[in-house]
């Protein structure tokens, strides 16, 4: 018996196998380095770790749990993934737990989350019934634009930015994605460029870090995909407040999540994401939060064995 598997996916497995990686393969680099540091904060417990794809073969009756990480590539294969997520929750212990990642997985729990009160960016649905009448998005979020993306989706993957001018162009483009799924629609928020995003990393329900993600020039994307940078940044203690009240108000408790959030113009703090499926947690800037995570990872393998 494996205590613990840390799940990735194929393609990452594969491309982080090498034990020597191109100085310009941050991709590489960076996932090997935030997983190492889990792996041996789990092993410091005493704890056997081995890394496994959910696309590949394993045998996960075999294992304590299953942390879900970098399974970055279920969006290609939605229906597979949430079959795995479902499986796999009947022979291990899923953390982020199976309910939390069915949740999670659609933007849907942003609205969730605006009916107990947790302050979003204004957010609207379109549907395909939508696809002649999109000016109205701009009329009812009181913008000049908007940003739009799939409900399940990572990465900035298909999310565009339109200027109410630009919309006609765009038509075909949204028809596209509205056939296979509706869109989330939101304002854009012109601090993202200006002051950036936070991302605040919560491990059993509390801030362990902050960090800062601002996206390079002419872009407005903050992931790293998409050029973005990454600082660190000293939370608040009303920031901490807000990113701890959230985690708290989720449907379920996670042992992990990341809340992504931005000011606007009138400097409220808003929701933009909350992550808890697999998110990137940022070890790096407080190799301490791995320590707390796998700290929690042997509390719930503590309890499984005294059940």
């Amino acid at each position: 018996m494996i205590d613990v598997v840390i799940v990735t996916d194929s393609t990452v497995d594969i491309r982080i196998q090498d034990t020597v990686f191109p100085d310009d393969d941050f991709f590489r680099i960076q996932v090997r380095y935030e997983e190492s540091l889990l792996i041996l904060s789990l092993k410091s417990l005493g704890l056997t770790v081995v890394r496994a794809a959910w696309d590949g073969p394993f045998q996960w009756e075999n294992a304590g749990c299953a942390i879900i990480r970098s399974t970055w590539n279920y969006l290609n294969d939605l229906e597979g993934f949430k079959k795995w997520l479902k499986e796999t929750d009947k022979k291990t212990r899923l953390i982020n737990s199976l309910e939390i990642c069915n949740w999670n997985i659609d933007k849907q729990y942003l609205f969730d989350l605006e009916k107990l009160n947790i302050p979003i960016v204004k957010s609207m649905r379109m549907n395909y019934s939508d696809i002649n009448n999109l000016e109205r998005f701009f009329d009812q979020l009181q913008t000049q634009t908007i940003v739009i993306k799939p409900f399940i989706s990572a990465s900035g993957l298909n999310t565009f930015k339109i200027k109410l001018d630009e919309i006609v162009n765009y038509r075909n483009i949204i028809k596209d994605l509205l056939s296979r799924e509706d869109l989330l629609v939101q304002p854009f928020m012109e601090t993202i460029i200006t002051d950036g995003e936070i991302s605040f990393t919560v491990i059993d329900g509390k801030l362990t870090h902050s960090v800062l993600k601002k996206p390079k020039a002419g872009e407005f994307r903050v992931q790293d995909d998409h050029g973005g940078y990454v600082f660190p940044y000293n939370a608040s203690d009303s920031e901490r407040q807000f990113a701890e009240n959230i985690v708290r108000n989720c449907m379920k408790k996670p042992l992990y999540a990341r809340v992504d959030a931005i000011y606007n113009s009138q400097n409220q703090i808003l929701l933009t994401e909350l992550e808890l499926i697999e998110p990137e947690l940022f070890f790096r800037f407080d190799r301490r939060s791995a320590d707390r995570l796998a700290q929690g990872i042997q509390n719930i393998l503590n309890s499984i064995k005294s059940d």
